[in-house]
């Protein structure tokens, strides 16, 4: 019977044994995948955190350039602005200078000159000539240079002086106002003020 006993006593500790060493494999699996879902769920993480790391350095970088470029916009339409402010007033300064010769002796000259120009272009009667109001004195002159007969208008759009002529039955008009020659310095001013904005 001591060996039944014995053997039993064995079996136990055989079955004892052999679960233990079962549990701790178990154990063992078990920390082995902790373990492993741990790494994974690190590097899951990490990915995660650096993605998003990017995407914000992304984002803030978008910003920085958009900002960047809304400043630089702000800085060219500001310079811009004081370009053509300084251009009005260069402008607005030529033509005080302007409507001061047209009060002067030679004004009447350039009057003469511009119509003898006309005179070659316009050959054909039916020229009508467009002065400023109070330029009406110069008509006399003016159709002498011109070399023959023509009509006379006050065009309320000449501010500074200078005349233009029309022919209708020729097709051609020709401008030598005042006006429109200090316009006509406007492209060439933007072009040698070296004021360009690159």
């Amino acid at each position: 019977m001591a060996s039944n006993v014995d053997k039993l006593s064995k079996f136990n500790s055989a079955i004892n044994h052999y679960a233990e060493a079962q549990r701790a494999k178990i154990l063992e699996d078990i920390e082995a995948y902790k373990e492993k879902e741990l790494k994974e769920t690190e590097a899951t993480a990490k990915l995660e955190s650096d993605r998003l790391i990017i995407k914000e350095v992304a984002a803030e970088r978008s910003n920085i350039v958009r900002e960047m470029s809304h400043k630089e916009l702000n800085a060219r339409r500001e310079l811009l602005e004081k370009r053509q402010k300084i251009a009005d007033e260069v402008f607005e300064r030529a033509k005080k200078v302007l409507v001061e010769f047209s009060n002067r002796p030679e004004y009447e000259q350039t009057l003469e000159r511009f119509a003898e120009g006309f005179g070659k272009t316009f050959t054909r009667p039916g020229t009508v000539i467009y002065m400023k109001a109070g330029d009406e004195k110069y008509q006399t002159q003016i159709e002498k240079a011109f070399g023959q007969a023509c009509t006379f208008k006050v065009d309320a759009k000449i501010e500074i002086g200078g005349i233009r002529a029309e022919n209708v039955a020729m097709r051609l008009a020709a401008d030598n106002t005042l006006d429109s020659i200090l316009e006509d310095q406007r492209g060439w001013f933007e072009e040698n003020s070296g004021m360009a904005v690159v």
